[in-house]
Formats: structure tokens, C-alpha cells, sequence
């Protein structure tokens, strides 16, 4: 008897287990003709770690509209190797909204009979719903060869390069002005403004892409010491 009720007991976690997997299989699967509601895994960004996986930014349709949630999946392991959800799991929450602002990817050219070229790409998703862009030069030496970028809707306070934009005097009516930025390793000898790390912040207008250099000589400057306005190809 004992046997008997270990079995079924296996066959239930088993069938649970299942249709947790199901779930985040389904969206793979899943074809134009799904009739909402239904969950599109192969759009969240999938990630594990040890017992847990991760799916965020996981789009969930019903008839009205399409929104977005993260999702959080813990297993226990068993002496004998099953696996079974961990208490409190899954743990379901709304994924925060990405900020894009007027960022645009595409190819870019630089002012005229500088030859400079680059090409921006994003967004990446990142931590608060923010969201990563990055540009690379397709010519040689334009000016900056590489950078990255955030599109960040918190506080000054609460971003990434705070400490950078404190020491150097940002005041948070410039700060909100721009995003902001860092230059990454520069290949060509663009001057005393377009070092390797430099403070860079980003505006874009249509399709024109400002670039300002808040480091002069190595030092985070209150004020832009360069500026570079790239201009977006048909």
C-alpha cells in the first residue's frame, strides 16, 4: 500500500512539473491561429539559474489587450532527484514598462565632410524596465568609435552612474535633459573630449542624435565640452 501511494504521489508532482514546463514550452509552440487568452514565452527573455527560471517581460493577450508580467519558477529537488514546485512558486508580477524615449536603431552619418559613421542599436532591456542602447562607429575613427546608453525614468539618485554625475556638478535640470552614457574603448585620437570612458549624454530629435562630451582631460565636467549631432539615414 505504501508503494501504491508513493506512485501516485510521484505521478501527481510529475503532472505538475509537466504543466509548468507545458507553460514554458507553449509560446514556442504556439502558431498564428492561438485564440487569446494565451502567455508567448518565445518573446520574454528566458533565463535560469540552479532550481529557478526566470522568464521576464513574458506578453500575456486576451481579447482586450496584450501586457506584460515576469515570472519567477523555483524547484525542489528530492533525494531521488524529483522535482517539485517550491512553496510560494511561481511568483507572478508586472513587468515595469520599458522607456524608449525618441532613441531610434538604425545607421547614422555624422556632420557634413567629417565621414563619420556609426550605426545605434536597442533597446535592451535592463533593470527597472530601463532600456540599453549602444552605438559603433562603421567608419574609420568617427567619433565616438563606441558607447552605451541608458534610458532611465528614476531619479538622478537612483542611476547607474550617479557617483560620475555627482562629482562632476550635474545639476538635475541637466541631468533630466539628457540620457546618459559612457564612451567605451576608442580606437582613433579624437582629442582631449573623446577619451575611453568619458561621460557622454544623448538626446535625439527626430532623426537627429546629439552626442555631448561631459569630460574634458580625463576630468567629468558640469558642463558639455564637446558636442557631435549625428543624423539619421533614410
Amino acid at each position: 500500500m505504501s508503494v501504491s501511494r508513493t506512485n501516485v504521489n510521484l505521478r501527481r508532482r510529475s503532472a505538475r512539473l509537466a504543466t509548468i514546463l507545458g507553460l514554458l514550452a507553449a509560446g514556442a509552440a504556439a502558431g498564428p491561429a492561438q485564440t487569446p487568452p494565451y502567455a508567448e514565452f518565445q518573446y520574454s527573455t528566458l533565463t535560469a539559474s540552479g532550481n529557478t527560471i526566470t522568464a521576464t517581460r513574458l506578453p500575456v493577450v486576451t481579447s482586450a489587450k496584450t501586457s506584460y508580467v515576469n515570472v519567477v519558477v523555483q524547484f525542489d529537488v528530492a533525494a531521488d532527484g524529483t522535482l517539485t514546485l517550491a512553496p510560494g512558486y511561481p511568483q507572478i508580477v508586472p513587468s515595469p514598462a520599458q522607456l524608449i524615449s525618441n532613441f531610434l536603431a538604425g545607421n547614422y552619418a555624422g556632420p557634413s565632410g567629417s565621414g563619420d559613421q556609426i550605426t545605434v542599436s536597442g533597446p535592451g532591456v535592463t533593470v527597472g524596465g530601463a532600456t540599453e542602447w549602444s552605438l559603433a562607429n562603421t567608419a574609420t575613427c568617427s567619433t565616438p568609435t563606441s558607447a552605451t546608453w541608458y534610458v532611465f525614468g528614476g531619479p538622478m539618485t537612483k542611476n547607474p552612474l550617479y557617483t560620475r554625475l555627482k562629482n562632476a556638478g550635474i545639476t538635475a535640470q541637466t541631468y533630466g535633459f539628457y540620457s546618459w552614457g559612457t564612451t567605451g574603448t576608442q580606437s582613433c585620437d579624437a582629442g582631449s573630449t573623446w577619451q575611453t570612458n568619458t561621460l557622454i549624454g544623448l538626446s535625439q530629435t527626430g532623426g537627429a542624435l546629439a552626442i555631448l562630451s561631459f569630460t574634458l582631460n580625463g576630468k567629468d565636467e558640469s558642463q558639455p565640452a564637446d558636442q557631435i549631432t549625428y543624423l539619421k539615414n533614410p
